[in-house]
């Protein structure tokens, strides 16, 4: 077995979740049966996930951050882990459901395509750069959790707004609910993005050289967030708007991220 197999496993075990939850959403079976095993597999998955980065982190002796695939692994490891740390909150069960077709959409593609590849150079060796890495990372999971709630908040205001309320509704979360977990992410995924920009520019000078690309993409993505909290803060985008700038802003910052790391 290698590490790739603990990756695979997990996704196993995030697909069982998104079963669960196609069942619980179709009323079948015990619902609150069905909710904490889907919490344990969310939790099993989560665990093999782990393994997957740890075992990773040994072979590369360092922050497994070394390429597209092992980035994506630890956004995904991100966005489950604060999961864990929300969703068994009372009615938050659900979010960890939504959470797991984002992780197989984002670490299938991966594990099937040819993203997990050596970097042909040695990469810099030290506690600034990795930190800077990692943290910026974990926001990524932050801002993934945002984007679940976010959609899952569009989902339910779209059934208030025609007045067909399907037998999920009464067990999502409340819409008001879903606007205060999606800001709270928000405000943690902002933090930590600016604590790893921070980082960035502190690393700057042990490395010597950032593409010029990535800079413009951390700073725009920086700048995306910051200009959404301050609307929201500012009582200017309420809701909705929140909600569709925040799924835009996640998408911006993966398809970015995917583009600048291409370019050497």
């Amino acid at each position: 077995m290698n590490d790739r197999t603990l990756l695979w496993l997990a996704q196993g075990f995030y697909l069982v979740s998104c079963a669960l939850t196609v069942r619980r959403l179709r009323g079948r079976g015990d619902a609150e049966a069905l909710q904490r095993f889907n919490f344990i597999t969310m939790a099993v998955g989560f665990l093999l996930h782990t393994g997957f980065l740890y075992w990773r982190g040994q072979q590369v002796q360092r922050c497994p951050l070394t390429n597209l695939f092992e980035t994506a692994a630890f956004v995904t490891w991100a966005a489950v882990l604060f999961y864990l740390l929300i969703g068994g909150a009372y009615r938050i069960s659900f979010l960890g459901a939504f959470t797991a077709p984002l992780v197989l959409a984002i670490c299938v593609p991966g594990l099937l395509g040819r993203a997990d590849v050596t970097r042909a150079e040695p990469l810099t060796r030290s506690a600034w750069v990795e930190f800077h890495a990692a943290i910026a990372v974990v926001s990524g999971g932050a801002f993934a959790l945002a984007f679940v709630a976010a959609a899952m908040y569009l989902w339910q205001e779209r059934q208030l707004k025609s007045r067909k309320l399907s037998s999920s509704f009464l067990l999502l979360p409340a819409i008001e609910k879903l606007d205060v977990i999606q800001f709270r992410l928000l405000v943690m995924g902002f933090a930590m993005l600016t604590a790893g920009v921070v980082g960035g520019f502190v690393s700057y000078r042990i490395v010597g050289y950032w593409p010029a690309p990535k800079i413009a993409w951390a700073l725009t993505v920086w700048g995306l967030y910051a200009a959404l909290l301050a609307g929201r803060l500012g009582q200017a985008w309420r809701g909705r708007k929140v909600a569709v700038a925040s799924m835009l802003s996640f998408v911006f910052m993966l398809v970015g991220y995917w583009g600048v790391s291409l370019w050497r």
